[in-house]
């Protein structure tokens, strides 16, 4: 017995499933850009947040809390520390006064002793490449951490 079906019962839907094809393929597209550009963002905001932390543990040690002479060595070390993490669009040596933020709290500034505070605020600002312009993300991320400065021993 043969079940084939005869050429006159066969359908002409040839065209079907290319048709859900363009239909369907837009929007999942869409949302696995979304989707990977949410984890390029989350990936670069906690590598930018441990860069922030690492320069702000380092800062509380130093001893010069003038803006000129100690936020320009934070700057250098905050650099420094980014190059060798996996933050994305960071290029060598590329952040100045305009991305990182470096202030001081509390007298005296550092302090001598135990029961005198003050504390170092290190505010990082950085850019993280947006790979698909239609999603509502312009990649601007930003990272403060604040520590409190010990007295020398």
């Amino acid at each position: 017995m043969n079940l084939e079906p005869r050429p006159s019962q066969r359908t002409t839907e040839t065209g079907q499933s290319l048709a859900e094809f363009a239909i369907v393929f837009p929007v999942f597209m869409l949302l696995l850009g979304a989707v990977l550009q949410f984890g390029i963002i989350l990936w670069s905001l906690n590598s930018l947040n441990q860069v922030a932390r690492d320069t702000g543990r380092w800062a509380a040690t130093q001893i010069d809390c003038t803006a000129g002479v100690g936020g320009a060595a934070i700057i250098a070390k905050s650099n420094e520390v980014a190059a060798q993490s996996s933050l994305l669009g960071y290029a060598t040596g590329s952040w100045t006064s305009s991305n990182v933020t470096v202030s001081w709290t509390g007298t005296p500034c550092p302090p001598t002793n135990n029961s005198q505070t003050a504390w170092v605020r290190i505010t990082i600002r950085h850019a993280v490449p947006v790979f698909f312009p239609w999603i509502p993300a312009n990649g601007n991320i930003s990272s403060t951490t604040e520590y409190r400065m010990e007295p020398r021993p």
